[in-house]
């Protein structure tokens, strides 16, 4: 009798020949290099050589029930852990569905990589099944990187190349195409070079004249303020962005991706970068020196004709990238180099550096004031009114754990978290970027608890963007992730249907309104334990009971239709008063002052 061995055996019943393997085999074995413990998927039959070999391999395989939402939950992994996120889609429509999650890791900036199933190579312009269109052509655009790999001798190195992409530099989204053909077809093993993944490129640091002229202008500043975005949480730097906070004086802002890297109960943190122009509003002043750590010019800082940052400051900009130093204004210093590098440079000159009491500025910023408290929501509200977004995101901030993990969908819904709730670290706080994807918020939450099993997540989103991904629910359930999801049901698209009541008048909607759905009952047809929430007083018991059912769990949150978030005035900007200026401009709306 002859005994094979374990992998003899293997080997003949994939009737791979002995000696040899499959694409999908190396390219997991590839992936193992560069540390992936994870891989978010939906089946489909061209990768299903890579998800056995993934199996085997002892890799998680988390498999959502929309192409889409493994993209998201890769990125939400990739936010919480600081590594590099992959997913999985088979071809044809398994790749366009994952092409809003790509856009999404593109415009803000997250390690992502993406991989396509493909037709065969040699079925090429023959219209076999999955296929009709071209995967690279459609991803090129939205990827640093999007490459199609055609022979099983070059997976090694390209799949390398492809994670070296995502993670160097500034991090970003990578697309790899692989046919059928390739991840099938078979190769010697002992031919096979696998990459060291643990291989990292030094990043760059500043200059000892640019770390020199950075300290004298904010020594010298009698009001300078920090601007601090992804590029502190990427290079890992929260810890030394703190310790310059603290060496210095100086007030921290910080935007979505950011968020936590100066506790937001800490007395320097000075809340968003909106902080600066509010503060000039009601006479605080103009901050004089403003650095920019990781942070782009654009939306978040008042677009191309509000700018928070007054035209009289002096600026430094700090980025990965030069090209991105001096968009929308200019730049009196700027500075290519990574953030941890940065503030290397910048504590070690610091404290040999006389620095100014800046007690009387960081109180007229505003610094270390969080939002209002649940009493003063409640005395906003009345005794027996009903349940307000304002007063539900409080309660909710006041019920969960500190170091919880809070993710936020949706249009108004985030700006009533975001006004109550803490971040007391980095990677806690996930939210919307530029691109302003509604219906992200499952899928995150998702990646986030596989990421980090022991933390509370709690994803706080609006009744329509729950809807986008709600079958998520049933990967939560089957993947054993102890979710909590509070629906703000205000039975309505909340931001569209607030800001056609300003331009239009109230009574003048279009496409806008919501049914009081039942999402608690939904969710529990998948497994879900479901509470609903009709008067503010059964909130807080209905989250504990939520937390201590060790299970995903929805709780559905009726609230009145009528508060509108104060985003959404900012957002329509001069069209919320009219949308035809005194001398007979249109005026355009969620584009601040602009009239044509």
């Amino acid at each position: 009798m002859t005994h094979n061995t374990p992998s003899e055996t293997e080997d003949h019943r994939k009737g791979i020949a002995m000696g040899r393997v499959d694409g999908g085999h190396v390219l997991i074995r590839t992936m193992r290099s560069f540390g992936v413990t994870t891989v978010f998927t939906l089946h489909g039959g061209h990768l299903d050589s890579a998800l056995r070999a993934a199996a085997e391999a002892g890799i998680r395989l988390v498999d959502t029930r929309h192409e889409q939402a493994a993209g998201l939950a890769a990125m939400g992994w990739a936010r919480v852990t600081g590594e590099v996120g992959v997913a999985m889609a088979t071809a044809g429509g398994g790749v366009t569905n994952l092409v809003t999650a790509v856009t999404n890791a593109f415009a803000d900036c997250v390690a992502t990589v993406f991989i396509g199933g493909a037709p065969p190579l040699r079925d090429y312009d023959a219209l076999p099944v999955n296929s009709g269109y071209d995967q690279i052509s459609v991803m090129r655009g939205i990827t640093k990187w999007a490459h199609q790999i055609t022979t099983i001798e070059r997976l090694p190195d390209l799949v390398a190349r492809a994670f070296q992409i995502a993670r160097e530099g500034r991090p970003g989204p990578v697309y790899l195409d692989i046919p059928s053909d390739v991840l099938f077809a078979t190769i010697e093993e002992n031919t096979v070079r696998y990459p060291v993944g643990s291989n990292r490129v030094t990043p760059p640091a500043p200059s000892h004249e640019a770390i020199a002229r950075t300290v004298d202008l904010l020594s010298d500043a009698e009001r300078p303020v920090i601007l601090a975005g992804g590029g502190v949480v990427y290079s890992r730097a929260a810890e030394l962005l703190l310790e310059f906070a603290e060496l210095t004086g100086i007030p921290v802002a910080t935007n979505n991706k950011s968020r936590g890297t100066v506790p937001t109960d800490h007395p320097l943190w000075a809340r968003g970068f909106s902080t600066i122009a509010a503060a000039a509003a009601r006479g605080a002043g103009e901050p004089d020196v403003v650095l920019i750590l990781g942070a782009r010019l654009g939306l978040y800082t008042g677009g191309l004709r509000t700018p928070v940052i007054p035209d009289s400051a002096t600026v430094i900009q700090v980025d990965i990238r030069p090209e991105e130093i001096g968009r929308l204004r200019d730049i009196q210093i700027g500075v290519t180099s990574d953030c941890h590098e940065m503030l290397r440079g910048l504590i070690e000159r610091a404290r040999t550096t006389q620095w100014k009491d800046l007690k009387d500025w960081v109180q007229r910023l505003g610094a270390g004031q969080q939002g209002r408290t649940a009493a003063e929501v409640r005395f906003v509200t009345g005794a027996g009114a009903p349940i307000e977004p304002a007063l539900l995101a409080t309660e909710l901030a006041a019920a969960l754990p500190p170091d919880a993990i809070l993710v936020s969908d949706g249009g108004e819904t985030p700006a009533w978290l975001d006004a109550a709730a803490d971040s007391l670290g980095p990677n806690r706080w996930l939210g919307h970027g530029y691109l302003g994807m509604v219906g992200e918020g499952l899928p995150l939450a998702v990646g986030a608890q596989v990421a980090d099993p022991s933390a509370r997540v709690v994803c706080f989103t609006g009744d329509g963007a729950v809807g986008f991904n709600f079958g998520e629910f049933d990967t939560m359930v089957r993947h054993g992730l102890p979710i909590v999801v509070v629906v703000n049901n205000d039975q309505q698209w909340g931001m569209s249907a607030h800001g056609q009541d300003l331009l239009y008048g109230e009574g003048n909607r279009t496409v806008t309104d919501l049914r009081p759905t039942r999402y608690d009952l939904a969710a529990a047809g998948f497994g879900a334990h479901p509470e609903l929430v009709e008067h503010i007083e059964e909130l807080a018991p209905a989250i504990e009971r939520a937390l201590s059912a060790n299970r995903p769990a929805c709780v559905n949150v009726m609230t009145t239709p009528s508060q509108i978030a104060p985003v959404t005035r900012r957002l329509l900007g001069r069209a919320a008063e009219g949308l035809v200026s005194a001398d007979g401009k249109a005026r355009v709306p969620y584009a601040d002052i602009l009239e044509v």
